[in-house]
């Protein structure tokens, strides 16, 4: 079914409000009052607040997700932290998939550099595309928020695709929520341990990817 003109422009008003709101934050972006604030806000706010951020960051897919990630851990613990991210990530694919549905290659253009988008695309036309997305969303670090973007304009069906994207995010999130908790609660050694993992995860998915890439360039 058809988005109506009006209903278009409603939804084209509250991103840009959004975007303007979201943007504004983080140019003055300081963790700890930020923390702060929200952590004094009512706990239903607070989660809110946070799913709403995170969903944002999304979006605004140029900007890093990792402080979200490391601060909803930190504020809600590892497991709450998690499943916040997870929510917020959730929502904010629905978002993308949306506006990609409506404006097409002319909000990708605006969200990322060619060379992302062309590299993201050699991967998308590969025979076991979706294989490789899904593979690369399990490893932290990847670039998710640009595939996001690509592969809603194509074909695959929206339950399909937020199954995928949800389930994929759920390790890295995992290394930033579990990572902060453990930092709040002191434990030293499982700080370490995660942050060491999480490096190790971050290299690795960066020479998987370049690998994936150079494999499906030389295919199409």
């Amino acid at each position: 079914m058809k988005m109506s003109t009006k209903n278009k422009m409603i939804l084209v008003s509250c991103v840009i409000v959004l975007a303007i709101i979201t943007v504004v934050s983080l140019l003055n972006f300081d963790m700890n009052k930020i923390l702060e604030t929200v952590e004094a806000m009512p706990i239903g706010l607070k989660v809110l607040s946070m799913i709403g951020l995170i969903a944002a960051q999304i979006f605004l897919a140029f900007l890093p997700g990792e402080p979200l990630e490391l601060a909803s851990g930190y504020l809600f613990g590892a497991w709450n932290g998690t499943l916040i991210c997870l929510i917020g990530s959730f929502l904010g694919t629905l978002l993308v998939y949306g506006l990609v549905r409506i404006f097409r290659h002319k909000i990708i253009d605006v969200m990322f550099a060619s060379d992302k988008v062309k590299e993201a695309e050699a991967l998308i036309a590969s025979k076991k595309s979706m294989f490789w997305i899904f593979v690369l969303f399990l490893i932290p670090g990847s670039p998710k928020d640009v595939m996001t973007y690509l592969v809603s304009l194509g074909n695959i069906r929206l339950v399909k695709w937020l199954a995928l994207t949800t389930i994929g995010r759920i390790p890295s999130i995992i290394t930033s929520t579990f990572l902060s908790a453990s930092f709040k609660s002191g434990d030293l050694v499982m700080t370490t341990m995660i942050a060491l993992i999480t490096l190790l995860l971050v290299i690795g998915g960066a020479i998987y990817y370049k690998r994936v890439i150079q494999k499906n360039d030389k295919i199409v």
